[in-house]
């Protein structure tokens, strides 16, 4: 003769385990916000043209946002660029399910991000170094 027991599983606690998903999302999503903030208040603004390109990409071989300096007014109000640049992130993080993607990319396709980053080509300023001090702060 066996012996046996079966052990019901209560609602509550898939809705539990559904709680500490959302809340493990909610975190990363709190964390790349904040990584946005960090990437346009580290961007240097003239045109607005580099800190407008940030974009965030769940598949890295497509193109993000690609914004180029010429032909642009100089001297714009970083402020207003600055919050250009987060609001178009923080649209990009609201398009994707972050429960269901491995890696998120941020990522800058202006044609003068690697000068911005590295100071090429600029004989009196260094680079703003913006990508390196977001590595060292979020690893």
């Amino acid at each position: 003769m066996s012996q046996q027991f079966t052990a019901k599983v209560n609602k509550s606690f898939y809705d539990k385990i559904d709680l500490v998903g959302q809340t493990a999302e909610d975190m990363l999503k709190d964390r790349l916000v904040s990584m946005a903030q960090d990437a346009v208040t580290l961007s240097p603004v003239d045109t607005g043209a580099y800190v407008t390109s940030f974009s965030y990409k769940t598949n890295s071989s497509s193109r993000g946002r690609g914004k180029s300096s010429k032909g642009k007014p100089r001297g714009q109000n970083p402020q207003a660029k600055r919050q250009e640049g987060l609001d178009n992130l923080v649209t990009d993080l609201n398009a994707i399910d972050l429960s269901e993607t491995k890696s998120v990319t941020l990522r800058n396709d202006s044609p003068h991000a690697e000068a911005v980053e590295h100071g090429e080509f600029w004989p009196r300023q260094g680079g703003y170094f913006v990508f390196t001090q977001l590595r060292n702060r979020y690893g």
